[in-house]
């Protein structure tokens, strides 16, 4: 099933429309602090406390002590930049009614035409880029492939009708087999995407990625193309009498999707890890699905839900695992109660309606 446009699933649709729209938007605060709770009694069991494991995970997961030392809150922005990317490609198809979990096959290819573009022209011309010029092209070229990537589940659906869970799901490990010449490749320092603190490896990316959170969002609810994707998704039938054809708008969400999921490839290896990788920070294969679902199918839900995974990533390994001695999986642990919550919206809203009602009495 597919989300609706205010972002929860069809069986709740019903308590969803009485719910004013702010009350909808504290859904997924209560489903991470229904998580919280609930790991807690995971941490306990492991023989920690959980107060204690909970303080060494925040702390080293999102605190920042100033210049001069070390600052979490950096790191975690980092690792969110793919996820953020990820989770905004998940989002277009869902919006468009898809369900695509190519995510992971979209950023190596993304990653390997970056590798690709960036060391054979840094290698083929004798003048030196004007700064920034070589990355763009490498970034741009990274969006192109993967989107073309992205093309091929969409025109199988639309002209074969392959459904693009499957579509997707295989053409992840076909992607990694045909970027295996590329593992090589060493990104030139020309294509280095610059730090933004010096010392780390938060990057210009994480702009990038902010930016594509707001374009992203003007598209889908501020343009006509926008508006048609989304009316693809959520009324085919109503589309289609409004003039929108629903397998064009399959075709250009899958491709949008597979863009920006190519543009986070392109961004750890230019910005990084600086060498083609298969492997990316903080992130796995389906991470972009859970981003887009926790963050509610809104780009600053995406935003917002990116950088909570990413600390919880990073405070899993620094704050549990080395200070609170508990095992690293317990952050895995945290986010799939997150989604398992996230994905119950009837139990808040009707835990909200009647809340409302009471004091409307």
């Amino acid at each position: 099933m597919i989300p609706n446009d205010t972002g929860v699933w069809p069986t709740a649709r019903m308590h969803a429309g009485r719910l004013p729209r702010w009350l909808q938007l504290t859904i997924p605060a209560l489903a991470v602090a229904s998580s919280l709770l609930a790991g807690s009694l995971l941490i306990f069991a492991a023989g920690a406390n959980p107060l204690q494991a909970y303080g060494a995970l925040l702390d080293a997961g999102f605190s920042c002590v100033g210049p001069g030392g070390m600052c979490a809150l950096l790191t975690t922005l980092q690792y969110a930049t793919p996820l953020i990317l990820s989770g905004l490609s998940a989002t277009v198809a869902f919006r468009a009614g898809l369900f695509s979990i190519g995510q992971a096959g979209q950023m190596v290819v993304g990653a390997a035409a970056a590798a690709w573009i960036s060391s054979t022209l840094s290698a083929g011309v004798a003048l030196p880029f004007p700064t920034l010029t070589l990355p763009l092209i490498a970034l741009a070229g990274a969006m192109l492939a993967a989107g073309l990537w992205g093309f091929i589940p969409g025109l199988l659906k639309t002209q074969l009708g392959v459904h693009e869970v499957i579509a997707t799901l295989l053409l992840n490990p076909i992607a990694l087999t045909l970027v295996a010449p590329f593992g090589w490749r060493r990104i030139p320092e020309a294509a280095h995407l610059p730090p933004l603190v010096a010392t780390t490896k938060l990057n210009g990316g994480f702009i990038l990625a902010l930016l594509a959170v707001l374009l992203l969002a003007a598209f889908l609810w501020r343009s006509v193309p926008g508006y048609g994707l989304r009316m693809a998704g959520q009324a085919p039938l109503f589309a289609r009498f409004g003039g929108i054809a629903p397998g064009r708008a399959v075709m250009a969400a899958m491709t949008l999707s597979g863009a920006l999921a190519g543009l986070g490839g392109a961004v750890e290896v230019l910005g990084v890890h600086y060498r083609f990788v298969t492997s990316f920070s903080a992130i796995d294969q389906f991470d972009g699905v859970v981003v887009a679902l926790v963050g509610q199918l809104h780009p600053v839900g995406v935003l917002l839900s990116a950088i909570l995974f990413g600390g919880i990533r990073l405070g899993a390994v620094n704050g549990l695992q080395l200070r609170a001695a508990v095992p690293r999986e317990a952050g895995s642990a945290l986010i799939a109660l997150m989604v398992l919550f996230v994905a119950a919206p009837y139990l808040y809203q009707s835990l909200l309606l009647r809340l409302t009602q009471r004091r409307g009495s």
